[in-house]
């Protein structure tokens, strides 16, 4: 239960923003925590009174006060999460009129709690979600423009000063200056990548795609701006671009940056890692959808012998070679190969999770229709039967 992880920390925070200095700051702290606990602990009826009662408390603060918000941040995550939109939806927003005031419309909790909102909106009601995706690209916008004038401020001064050698001394405090500034903005612009992260992906879900690429485009924008060029995170923003794009049937897009992708896996982590097999995986059905098939089963050829190399020729990453070097197959019209590849698939997953296991039934049906293309009649009735008798 992945989401049950989202609320507890945002809660734990909000609780020790002031310790409590009278009763009804120890009240909301306490309710506020244990509603995080029964929330994260799955007791959701638990988790909702004390969010309810954790609300009661904090309307006795300001009207503007920071836990207000949090309170109804945290009872709109229960309420929608247990299907309550109706009510979930006004306190989202409700939240965000607080932030506004409290913090100002460009502010980075403002923002978060704005893209809380268009998440929840993509969910429920795509049409309201466009404009507050808008202003998220806007903010961004501006905090990659704040980046470049900032860049570009430094490297003025120190064409200044290295003109000017007689200012050594304030050529160190400029220095001085530009680190700081380099490690105050890195952490807030990768904090902000992976909320616009979030963000995006709740659109390619709502098949909102233009919202999506912008997103994810400056997504990666953040992250270029500040880290190395070989870095993971460039690599799996280079991905969640590309798979965007193969959502969408644009192979074309896709492949330049699944390719990138996966030579900054390869680079960092190495061919025969976990990750690395993924870009490889991705740009292989990109291959497919660019109907690049020769090349592509190139590539599955190469990865299979390394993994086998690497893990033996029963892991879980060659039978995922195999798979796709079936489908490969199957497109070219060469069954025999196919069923070649779909039996060794079936042989390791047997291997892997058993002779019964569910996962099986649609690898025997692949492999039923390759022995049936290689005119193997007999062999593909009695696999499809079996596949049929898993199913029940």
């Amino acid at each position: 239960m992945k989401v049950l992880n989202k609320l507890a920390p945002l809660a734990f925070m909000a609780a020790t923003l002031s310790s409590p200095a009278n009763a009804d700051d120890a009240a909301w702290n306490k309710y506020t925590m244990e509603g995080a606990k029964a929330y994260d602990s799955g007791n959701f009826g638990v988790a909702q009174r004390n969010f309810e009662q954790s609300l009661n408390e904090a309307k006795k603060f300001a009207p503007n006060d920071m836990r207000l918000a949090t309170s109804l941040t945290n009872l709109g995550v229960l309420y929608s999460f247990r299907g309550q939109n109706a009510k979930a939806g006004p306190l989202f927003e409700q939240a965000v009129r607080i932030k506004q005031k409290a913090l100002g419309p460009d502010n980075y909790d403002t923002v978060a709690a704005v893209a809380k909102l268009c998440q929840f909106h993509l969910k429920n009601n795509p049409a309201k979600a466009e404009p507050i995706c808008n202003r998220v690209v806007g903010y961004v916008d501006s905090k990659l423009k704040e980046k470049r004038e900032i860049a570009l401020s430094f490297e003025t001064l120190n064409k200044f000063y290295g003109r000017h050698k007689e200012l050594e001394e304030a050529e160190i405090f400029v220095k001085q200056a530009e680190n700081q500034t380099s490690k105050a903005t890195t952490g807030s612009y990768l904090e902000l990548a992976v909320l616009v992260d979030g963000l995006a992906g709740a659109a390619k879900d709502a098949k909102k795609f233009q919202p999506a690429e912008q997103l994810y485009k400056r997504a990666l924008a953040l992250r270029h701006g500040v880290l190395p060029k070989d870095h993971m995170a460039i690599a799996s923003s280079l991905e969640n671009l590309a798979k965007l794009y193969c959502d969408e049937g644009r192979f074309h897009m896709a492949e330049p940056l699944y390719r990138r992708a996966m030579e900054i896996s390869k680079t960092t982590l190495g061919g025969q890692k976990p990750e690395t097999f993924a870009k490889i995986d991705g740009l292989g059905q990109c291959l497919v959808g660019l109907s690049k098939l020769s090349e592509a089963k190139s590539l599955y050829q190469e990865t299979l012998s390394a993994f086998e190399k690497a893990y033996g020729k029963g892991s879980k990453y060659v039978m995922d070679c195999d798979v796709q070097l079936g489908h490969i197959c199957i497109k070219q019209g060469n069954g025999a190969q196919a069923a070649q590849y779909y039996g060794d698939a079936v042989k390791i997953s047997e291997k892997i999770n058993g002779p019964r296991h569910a996962s099986l039934s649609s690898l025997l049906d692949c492999y039923a229709g390759a022995l049936a293309r290689a005119n193997r009649q007999g062999e593909a009735k009695r696999i499809s039967t079996r596949a049929r008798e898993i199913r029940g």
